[in-house]
């Protein structure tokens, strides 16, 4: 039998993301301020697993893009397509984006700080005394059920 994967948590850092979004658009020649824009394809040569659908990736896998080359644009990375949209600029996105991991200092803060799964939360248990009770001997009946259905009352 073979084992599910777990989905692991995608790991957020905002120090880094306010890094990436104070550098100029990394397209040669423009100098428009950046958003973070997200890098969604694989490279299994560096560990960039890719994402799946209405998901996003972890922070670290962040370049530099204006509103016009990131979203606006008619040759925009959303429009175009990602992969398509590197390869007519003519630049490694995962390159860009290791470099600003380290620059930031998101390395050295992951290497101190590993980021754990958060628990999940559990509604705690009502005392024993508190919940319901239930007669025995009765049948069960809904009272939604008796409204909706004068007939079926006895």
């Amino acid at each position: 039998m073979t084992e599910l994967r777990q989905r692991t948590p995608r790991q957020r850092d905002d120090a880094h993301l306010r890094f990436v979004r104070q550098q100029s658009c990394c397209i040669p020649y423009c100098k428009r301020p950046a958003e973070a824009a997200h890098i969604r394809m694989e490279c299994l040569a560096i560990g960039k697993p890719s994402t799946g659908m209405q998901q996003k990736p972890d922070d670290k896998w962040t370049t530099p893009l204006c509103a016009y080359h990131h979203r606006d644009g008619i040759a925009a990375q959303h429009k175009m397509g990602e992969r398509d949209f590197w390869q007519m600029v003519g630049l490694n996105p995962f390159e860009i984006a290791a470099r600003l991991w380290i620059a930031s200092g998101g390395a050295a803060r992951e290497l101190i700080e590993p980021r754990a799964a958060r628990p999940k939360r559990v509604k705690a248990r009502k005392p024993k005394e508190q919940r319901c009770k239930i007669p025995s001997g009765r049948p069960l009946r809904s009272r939604g059920f008796d409204k909706r259905r004068p007939e079926a009352r006895p």
